[in-house]
C-alpha cells in the first residue's frame, strides 16, 4: 500500500470554521473514492468528533500519549462518513495539552503508519510550538481563513512561525545558524530579515552546506489556501493577495484551491452533527467542497 498523504490543516485563529471544512473535504474525498483518516491534534480543545456526530468517543488520542493504547491505530473509530476513520483529541487532560518533544516524534513517527489514502490533521489554535511542529513535521499542508484582516493576519503568522520552527528543527544544536534563523522572527529591528531569502543568503554567506538542506525543506512545502465563509468576490481576492504575500516574504509557495460559500445551510450541518457534503438535497457548498477535493487530489497526486 503506497504511504499515505498527510497534511495538516490549520489557520492560527480558532472560529473559522476549521473542523467543519475538514469534516467536509474528508466527505467530499470519500465520495470520490478516498480511504480517509481525521487525527483531531488539539490536546485541549478538541471537537472534530462533534462534527462527525460523535459524542463521547470511547478512545482518544490521549490513550496513545499516555501508555495506555500501545499504537496509534487502536484509537481509531469509524465515522459516518463511508471508508474514513478518527483519532479523537480530549478535553479531559489539561497536562496532555502540551506534549514534550519526545512525545511529539512518537506520535508523528506512528501517523506515518497508518493506513489511509489521505490523513487530515486538525491542528489546534494559535501558533505555538505545540500547533507548529505538527505542521513543520509534514510536507503537505492546509491554511483555513476567511477573508478578515484579523483571520488573514493569523494565518501568516501560524505559516510563519512553523517554518521558523521547522527550519531550527533542522540543526538544533547549531546556535549561531539558529541566531540568524530567529532574526526573521521581528523583521523591523534594525539588523534582522524582511524576508526568507534575505535570512537564506546570509545564511549561504556562513553556513552553505546548511542552506542547501534549508532550502530542500522550504522547497518541500506544499501548502494549499482554502477560504471559508466567502461573500463575494473580493473576498477571494484578498485570500490570492495572501498568497502573493507568503510567496515574497516567506520564501514558500502557497496554492489557492479554492473557497466555501457563505451559506446559513453550514450551521444547520453543525448543529445536526453531520457534514453537510452527505445531506440528500443539492447545494452550491457541497460543490465547493467537492471543488476543493478535486484540486487537492490532482495536487498531491503530483508530489512525485
Amino acid at each position: 500500500m503506497k504511504p499515505p498523504f498527510i497534511i495538516t490543516v490549520g489557520g492560527g485563529k480558532g472560529g473559522i470554521g476549521k473542523s467543519t471544512v475538514i469534516t467536509n473535504i474528508a466527505a467530499s474525498l470519500s465520495q470520490k473514492g478516498c480511504s480517509v483518516g481525521l487525527i483531531d491534534a488539539d490536546l485541549g480543545g478538541a471537537n472534530l468528533h462533534i462534527c462527525l456526530g460523535m459524542r463521547r468517543p470511547s478512545v482518544h488520542l490521549v490513550d496513545f500519549v499516555s501508555g495506555a493504547a500501545k499504537t496509534l491505530s487502536e484509537t481509531a473509530l469509524p465515522t459516518q462518513i463511508p471508508n474514513t476513520w478518527l483519532i479523537s483529541g480530549s478535553n479531559e487532560s489539561f497536562d496532555s495539552a502540551n506534549l514534550k518533544f519526545s512525545q511529539k516524534q512518537r506520535l508523528i513517527a506512528h501517523i506515518n503508519k497508518l493506513e489511509a489514502q489521505y490523513i487530515l490533521i486538525d491542528l489546534g489554535a494559535g501558533s505555538d510550538n505545540q500547533v507548529v511542529d505538527f505542521f513543520a513535521a509534514f510536507p503537505f499542508g492546509i491554511v483555513i481563513s476567511d477573508s478578515l484582516p484579523t483571520s488573514i493576519e493569523n494565518a501568516y503568522g501560524f505559516l510563519k512561525n512553523g517554518i521558523i520552527r521547522g527550519l531550527l528543527r533542522l540543526y538544533p544544536a547549531d546556535r549561531e545558524l539558529g541566531d540568524l534563523v530567529r532574526r526573521f522572527s521581528a523583521p523591523k529591528q534594525e539588523g534582522n530579515f524582511a524576508t526568507v531569502d534575505e535570512m537564506m543568503g546570509a545564511i549561504g554567506r556562513t553556513f552553505p552546506a546548511q542552506a542547501r538542506s534549508m532550502k530542500e525543506w522550504l522547497h518541500g512545502r506544499k501548502l494549499f489556501l482554502v477560504l471559508n465563509m466567502v461573500k463575494d468576490r473580493d473576498d477571494i481576492i484578498t485570500g490570492k493577495r495572501f498568497c502573493e504575500l507568503v510567496r515574497k516574504y516567506l520564501g514558500v509557495g502557497l496554492v489557492y484551491i479554492g473557497y466555501v460559500a457563505y451559506s446559513p445551510d453550514v450551521r444547520a450541518s453543525i448543529r445536526a452533527m453531520k457534514p453537510l457534503v452527505l445531506a440528500d438535497k443539492p447545494s452550491p457548498v457541497r460543490e465547493c467542497f467537492s471543488a476543493i477535493a478535486d484540486n487537492l487530489m490532482a495536487l498531491t497526486k503530483g508530489r512525485a
